[in-house]
């Protein structure tokens, strides 16, 4: 096929040519081709039944054979699972390499839209505490709903810049990078990443990249892991960055095992290995991924004893409605009951005194004089002891009109707070008040559209 008069840009096809010289045809062929179209389960809510192929290199991942509406499915809306490009979920295989026993403090630097955050902490121990931030104050909503459409209690969510965290020294054990860059393996997958591609704007990235490594890298203590990313195939904005942080710091290079049916390149640039997606080769869009551990001194932050800030007290009796898992520290935020892990306390004191935050803890309910309302992340949440209210399972027509947000009736004779759910996994709350129900599905979630192909392959 004759790849000179496709739609992408003629400076990019002229360095895949000189990149990757005997594959470069079958490389620009393969952008032309349909994406593939990818889901990863979320394990502590949900399991199929069906023979879907499965992701190699993510145990818990599977092809779709087509790309549905998934809005319509309202398995997606409870978090039953992500749809995430297959080729980023290797960063499994590369949390799998670290090395650290004790409970670990994890940042995602660049977590929105929350493919990587969500599938981080699936990986994590419930011992664990996720800091998602998004520097980008617009994208920081979509993380939030897709993190707490997880399930998990162990993250919090920051908005702030790199710099930052690179004034708390020594304070994380893994840091993830996956870094805004120029998208060159996203063409296939969304045509319009072409139409923003520039030679320049390939060196403003990489300058950007290099910018957010430096910042970060004080934050990694001594042998702590750092894991590197993009979607691109620009050597400028992967192993030279790697290459040039290697010249100024410390740290050794970590081999990731890989199995020769995953088709993935290991590169290997002036001792630091690397893996890189090409689209010809794996099912999946391009991307670059590389882990490695700092071996140089890095003088840690000392948390003081005494904090001005401070977290306040409940005004009222927490009640019973979650399983503890770990020893949990409750709180009371303006009209908000929550909850963070107590382990973590001093450590996220000490990040609300640096680092500006969207996301504390976990709401268990608001308050409203006496009563309890409880909170669309507590029917999210995985520790929720379900049996503490009365719980409805909905069709999928009466599922879609709740996260429509229309009033429906429920079958219960129970007049209070009515735990919805679909194909038993729960969806959020109504109140039943005997002759109608009141609907407390959040406004900013429910579903607007009405077009789509509504999905079956999962949910039957």
């Amino acid at each position: 096929m004759n790849t000179e008069n496709k739609q992408w840009p003629a400076e990019f096809v002229e360095r895949i040519k000189k990149q990757f010289p005997k594959e470069s045809e079958l490389f620009l062929q393969s952008l032309n081709h349909e994406a593939a179209t990818s889901i990863r389960l979320n394990q502590a809510k949900f399991s199929i039944q069906n023979e879907l192929e499965q992701v190699l290199w993510c145990e818990q991942a599977y092809f779709l054979d087509s790309r549905p509406s998934f809005v319509f499915d309202p398995l997606w809306h409870a978090g039953a699972y992500y749809v995430q490009e297959s080729s980023s979920m290797f960063l499994e295989q590369a949390f799998n390499q670290i090395e650290i026993s004790s409970p670990k403090l994890v940042l995602d630097l660049c977590a929105a839209p929350g493919g990587k955050s969500t599938h981080l902490n699936a990986l994590l121990n419930d011992t664990d505490l996720l800091v998602a931030n998004e520097v980008i104050r617009s994208r920081v909503p979509v993380l939030t709903e897709n993190l707490t459409k997880w399930g998990k209690s162990n993250f919090i969510i920051s908005n702030s810049d790199a710099s930052t965290f690179g004034k708390l020294h020594g304070l994380f054990d893994v840091i993830l990078v996956d870094a805004p860059c120029s998208g060159e393996g996203l063409f296939r997958r969304e045509p319009g990443a072409a139409k923003e591609w520039s030679v320049d704007n390939t060196q403003l990235c990489s300058t950007r990249q290099r910018r957010i490594l430096a910042d970060c890298w004080p934050a990694l203590k001594t042998g702590g892991y750092l894991i590197y990313s993009t979607c691109t195939f620009n050597p400028e904005e992967n192993e030279e960055n790697l290459t040039w942080l290697k010249e100024n710091s410390g740290f050794e290079s970590i081999r990731i095992p890989l199995q020769k049916e995953w088709e993935i390149d290991e590169v290997e640039t002036d001792g630091v290995y690397s893996y890189c997606f090409l689209p010809h080769r794996v099912k999946g869009e391009g991307f670059f991924i590389s882990l490695i551990r700092k071996n140089e001194e890095e003088k840690e932050i000392r948390i003081p004893k005494n904090f001005k800030q401070k977290l306040n007290k409940p005004s009222i009796s927490v009640p019973g409605w979650i399983d503890a898992k770990t020893d949990l520290k409750y709180f009371q935020h303006q009209d908000r009951l929550k909850f963070i892990p107590t382990k973590w306390e001093k450590e996220i004191l000490l990040l609300i005194e640096n680092v500006r935050f969207s996301k504390i803890g976990t709401t268990i309910a608001q308050t409203k004089g006496k009563e309890l309302i409880p909170s669309h992340e507590l029917a999210m949440n995985t520790q929720l002891i379900k049996n503490q209210f009365p719980t409805i399972d909905l069709d999928l027509d009466d599922a879609i009109k709740f996260l429509r947000k229309e009033n429906i009736v429920v079958n219960s004779r129970a007049k209070a707070w009515n735990l919805l759910s679909f194909k038993g996994i729960p969806l959020g709350f109504v109140k039943n008040l005997g002759n109608r129900t009141n609907n407390y599905y959040p406004k900013d979630l429910r579903i607007r559209t009405t077009k789509g192909t509504p999905i079956n392959r999962i949910s039957s």
